[in-house]
């Protein structure tokens, strides 16, 4: 049983005590001893229900926790850890790191939020910034730090769609044709294959099967803070075979000669120094000047083949879950929201074909002047 009990202090004032779980007292003084009887009892009630949370563990700033939270997420991909210290450092620290965490109010987070846009942070900055913020409270709710989160109710700014860049077959060919002509297959087999740069950056001479037309989507490389990453996919669906138009094979198999390296681990697309390609620096020095010289837009992301490659596919009527497996979607439902508007006309195509078949019915319906009713 709780040990507790109310005296009434030199000052008149009554002060409530309980012994807590871990053995330490907790106390507080009130004016009238039924405000202390109140309090009393209602931590009494916490302590039998299993909820009950040091006053004193709030007090930890937010930026330990986030510290602890950031040090939980060790199994996630070192450029997902990089992405979300970035986040961290940048948009939540500096407002929130040194608040004790039990301290911080819904209201808090709504001037945090508000300051973040008055900065000029895009939407989808703002929401990312929250999204972390969100997991620290949850951590601190989790070691019962704080017996509930603030981050609750607040109003975000909204995300505005914007319809993806895509490149025809004829940009394809001009940016191809613009590149290093070292990476000219890169192009193609990013445009024509749906790969990522970091999967393409990962190709080695083993993972292609000319025989068959076919690359093996097995590791991908990313460049974290000027380290280089070699690991796998980004989901266990991106782990995927991929065939290739028999033409872009062949493009594949010519740059694949003009390299002389027989080694089946060594890479398909090199960086100019040997080694994995860099993205950031491969960007600036062979992506950018491409796009220029093939006059595109500048500011187009390497990530244009792959979504040329899904507007490809939907022109010609490729099934949604066939473009999902191609691409390594663990969902239909990515392709649908990202690609949804490169569909519009396929309604206007579906009912042709049911009144097709409705005219096909009515050719083959009962001749003139025959008595229904007999």
């Amino acid at each position: 049983m709780t040990a507790t009990s109310i005296d009434r202090r030199n000052n008149g004032r009554y002060r409530a005590r309980y012994q807590a779980s871990d053995g330490k007292w907790r106390s507080n003084t009130f004016d009238r001893r039924i405000d202390a009887q109140r309090w009393l009892t209602n931590e009494l009630a916490k302590l039998d229900r299993g909820d009950w949370i040091d006053p004193q563990a709030g007090k930890v700033l937010f930026e330990e926790v986030a510290e602890r939270w950031l040090a939980g997420r060790v199994t996630l991909r070192r450029s997902t850890q990089a992405r979300d210290r970035s986040y961290l450092n940048s948009s939540v620290l500096p407002h929130l790191g040194n608040r004790p965490i039990g301290s911080v109010q819904p209201s808090d987070l709504e001037a945090w939020i508000a300051d973040l846009i008055a900065e000029g942070k895009a939407p989808a900055t703002v929401q990312k910034a929250w999204q972390i913020a969100s997991g620290v409270f949850r951590l601190a709710v989790r070691d019962r730090l704080i017996a509930l989160s603030p981050a609750h109710d607040v109003r975000l700014p909204k995300i505005e769609h914007k319809e993806p860049s895509v490149l025809t077959v004829d940009e394809v060919m001009r940016l191809a044709a613009a590149i290093d002509p070292r990476y000219r297959a890169l192009v193609l087999v990013g445009a024509f294959g749906g790969l990522r740069i970091g999967e393409l950056a990962g190709l080695q001479f083993r993972d292609f099967d000319p025989d068959r037309d076919m690359i093996r989507v097995r590791r991908t490389v990313s460049d974290v803070r000027g380290e280089i990453i070699i690991g796998p996919p980004k989901t266990a669906k991106s782990i995927r075979n991929v065939v290739l138009p028999h033409s872009i094979s062949e493009q594949l198999v010519e740059h694949i000669a003009k390299l002389n390296e027989p080694e089946p681990e060594a890479w398909i697309f090199p960086a100019p120094e040997g080694g994995p390609i860099r993205r950031t620096a491969w960007m600036r020095r062979v992506w950018k000047p491409a796009l220029t010289g093939a006059n595109l837009n500048h500011n187009l992301g390497t990530h244009t083949l792959r979504r040329s490659q899904v507007a490809l596919l939907i022109a010609q009527g490729e099934h949604p879950k066939v473009i999902a497996d191609r691409l390594g979607h663990t969902s239909v439902r990515t392709v649908l929201d990202v690609y949804g508007h490169l569909y519009e006309g396929a309604d206007i195509e579906a009912a042709t074909r049911l009144e097709s078949q409705i005219a096909s019915h009515s050719n083959r319906a009962d001749p003139p002047g025959r008595d229904i009713g007999r």
